[in-house]
């Protein structure tokens, strides 16, 4: 079920985008940015740590999206909550939005 996380200012989701970009795996981060052809939609994928590991090692923890409902909107997948999902699934989603948390507070105006 796709449900809308948190609603920013279209210009605080540009600046998690660009912080996204800057960090991708390629250059020592987490991150894959998948803009959609229009430019619209963003999708991010965020990937686990694994310490001292080559690129290809990089696991998918979960994605979530930006402007999916409209601009300014980070969205991700959720289970439905009367769904019984694998507890696995559940700690993705908690360490996703632990991840839009951060990068919240890591790409506000004046943070350092």
């Amino acid at each position: 079920m796709h449900t809308v996380y948190k609603a920013l200012s279209p210009e605080d989701v540009d600046l998690i985008i660009a912080y996204c970009k800057d960090h991708t795996i390629r250059k020592g981060g987490l991150f894959e940015v998948y803009p959609d052809p229009e430019g619209l939609v963003t999708t991010v994928v965020v990937n686990s740590i694994q310490e001292n590991e080559p690129l290809e090692k990089f696991l998918p923890l979960g994605a979530f999206f930006c402007n999916y409902f409209g601009p300014g909107i980070i969205s991700l997948d959720e289970e439905d909550p009367h769904y019984d999902g694998m507890p696995s699934a559940k700690n993705h989603i908690k360490a996703i939005k632990q991840t839009i948390d951060t990068l919240i507070s890591t790409t506000r105006r004046g943070a350092n």
